[in-house]
């Protein structure tokens, strides 16, 4: 007997705010099924593009980090003409969270289309600095859930927990 259905969550902020860190626990608390959109597109079309510069994909992945004009680039045009196109695959493979969105357009088209039943963002601030609006152009104003990631990790699960409470409200 399968559980209630769980809500697609769009979870964006800025690089290495925590977003991964918000979708493992939704995955690891309550049973979400997610793989970072980095991940996702790297897999079924980067690293057709570029692998060939690397032993293999995890050394390609991790480097990602250096090369992210040219990732960025890369996943626009595997989203080109159809914005909406890595939502719905991973949507369609049965992920419930889209984690990593980058690009407005992407997420307008994905509203639009009704994919998304929350968007949340995810922000640490206080600690770390903001992308330039050339690699991150969705503002916190674009999301249903500010998730506050400045303090410890049990204030981060706590934010979840509390998002969380808020989701099942509202479906």
């Amino acid at each position: 007997m399968e559980g209630p259905v769980k809500p697609k969550i769009l979870i964006v902020g800025h690089g290495r705010h925590g977003k991964d860190t918000v979708a493992e626990m939704l995955r690891d608390r309550f049973g979400f099924k997610f793989i970072s959109s980095s991940e996702f597109v790297g897999r079924v079309a980067i690293w057709g593009d570029i692998g060939h510069e690397y032993y293999d994909f995890d050394m390609m992945f991790a480097d990602r980090i250096n090369r992210r004009a040219l990732w960025k680039d890369l996943i626009q045009a595997y989203n080109t003409p159809d914005e909406t196109r890595t939502a719905r695959e991973m949507f369609g493979q049965g992920y419930n969270i889209y984690c990593g969105m980058r690009r407005r357009e992407e997420l307008l088209a994905g509203k639009a289309a009704g994919l998304f039943d929350s968007i949340w963002w995810v922000d640490r601030s206080l600690h770390l600095p903001p992308e330039g609006e050339d690699s991150m152009s969705i503002l916190p104003t674009d999301a249903d859930v500010f998730i506050n990631n400045n303090g410890t990790l049990e204030d981060l699960l706590s934010e979840v927990f509390k998002a969380m409470r808020n989701e099942k409200r509202t479906l």
